[in-house]
């Protein structure tokens, strides 16, 4: 216990130091429109921190020390490049900070038992699809005009899909851990195989519905990347066959070719994407963000230096681009291995897991982080399409901040309940692994 909290005490101080000496090195460059009004921001997000870290000696004493000071880190890192780009986004970023540390202290102290949410399996999924389509409902509604991905609440503007993801997470590794349990069970040769019940394409079917929902209807290639992916992982995790797998890439196939073909929304991305200089709408911040990342070399401009203020959405959709633009290609490459740790650890609490729904809930948290953080940074750099997706942690997105620090809380309360087994095969003495080729 006492080792776990002094490890994430340890980190958290240093990724306090990073912050604050990333801010104050931004302040001394002559370019940057400072303000000291910046200071009682940045002690008031050490303060959550210090709360997080308290609570979690209270609530969760053994729970994993890695992954809370990694997410302060990149959460650090961000309030450090917002506030050099627009100091008067400061009050904006502590706002949403405080909401996602209430987020992740109501689910730390108020859910004791993770089988709850198992319970709960059709409430959680009903809420999450909801969640997930509601902008794209009230979009297409009388009175509205064109797509958005946010509800507007007075001044705030809400984007609730990615809780509505993870709440479909949380559906998914309740309904899939039943098919685990059933491959357990087949393997042991205590159940009759699963492959002439057709009942297993049923999450292959929910799962290729909700994707082409969002793709087709809704126009949101981003939110369907993501979903596609967490869902195919979770589901590859608990069943893992690969004819199924085949079936269900050609359906999800089928409905890409008919939104690329279809939906004039989707063919400007794509136009976009292939040709930013061709698109200025669409692609102005690709070329410019190209440029910048250019601009950075190896070890970077310095904080302060770059020209991520000239960047559109340099504080969201593109807040890759001041972090390796002024940290440089090591910088860039350090915020890219915290997004791989984060999702590593992740993995292992998931292979350490005590139960089937702890293990594909922890996968599918971790493959949330991390699929949200390589789609976000493959925009930037153009590998993928413009997704329209924010970096975990780092960007200005206050619903997805929100979101992941209730999903860290989760991945907290798993590694809370994992056994600590030096050797994993003591987990399930019963199965003996066959490498493929041996009689």
């Amino acid at each position: 216990m006492a080792r776990q909290r002094v490890v994430e005490l340890t980190l958290l101080l240093l990724a306090a130091f990073i912050t604050v000496a990333t801010v104050t090195i931004s302040a001394v460059d002559e370019r940057v429109a400072w303000s000291w009004g910046v200071v009682p921001y940045l002690t008031g997000l050490m303060v959550l921190w210090a709360v997080t870290h308290l609570a979690l000696r209270r609530w969760a004493s053994s729970s994993n020390g890695l992954l809370f000071p990694i997410t302060a880190l990149l959460q650090g890192l961000g309030f450090a490049f917002i506030v050099r780009i627009d100091p008067e986004l400061a009050n904006n970023h502590f706002a949403w900070s405080v909401a996602a540390t209430c987020g992740f202290l109501l689910v730390l102290k108020g859910l004791d038992d993770l089988n709850w949410l198992q319970k709960a399996r059709p409430y959680v999924g009903v809420v999450g699809a909801l969640l997930l389509l509601a902008p794209g409902i009230i979009a297409a509604g009388p009175g509205t005009r064109g797509s958005s991905s946010t509800i507007d609440i007075g001044a705030v503007s809400i984007a609730p899909q990615q809780l509505g993801n993870l709440f479909l997470i949380t559906f998914f590794a309740a309904w899939l851990s039943r098919y685990r349990s059933r491959n357990t069970a087949e393997h042991l040769g205590q159940v009759q195989p699963l492959d002439g019940d057709p009942s297993r394409f049923l999450p292959l079917v929910g799962g290729w519905l909700l994707i082409s929902i969002l793709v087709i209807f809704h126009s949101d290639m981003s939110l369907g990347f993501t979903t596609f992916i967490i869902f195919v992982s979770m589901w590859w995790i608990a069943a893992g066959r690969m004819r199924d797998l085949a079936v269900f890439l050609a359906a999800i196939t089928g409905s890409l070719v008919v939104a690329a073909g279809s939906i004039a929304e989707t063919k400007s991305i794509f136009a976009a994407w292939i040709d930013p200089w061709g698109n200025p709408e669409l692609g102005n911040a690709s070329i410019q963000s190209s440029f910048a990342l250019a601009g950075g070399g190896l070890t970077g401009t310095g904080p302060g230096g770059g020209s991520a203020d000239l960047i559109p959405g340099a504080t969201d959709l593109f807040a890759f681009v001041p972090l390796a633009e002024e940290l440089g290609f090591i910088g860039g490459a350090a915020v890219l291995l915290s997004y791989l740790l984060l999702v590593g650890v992740g993995l292992r609490l998931a292979v350490a897991a005590r139960t089937e729904f702890d293990t594909i809930l922890a996968s599918g948290i971790a493959i949330f982080f991390g699929a949200q953080a390589w789609a976000s940074i493959a925009a930037v750099v153009r590998f993928l399409p413009p997704t329209g997706l924010s970096l975990p942690f780092v960007a200005l997105n206050g619903s997805l901040l929100v979101t992941c620090n209730i999903a860290l809380a989760l991945l907290l309360k798993v590694s809370e309940a994992a056994p600590n087994v030096s050797e994993r095969t003591q987990l399930l003495p019963q199965i003996s692994v066959q490498i493929p080729g041996d009689q």
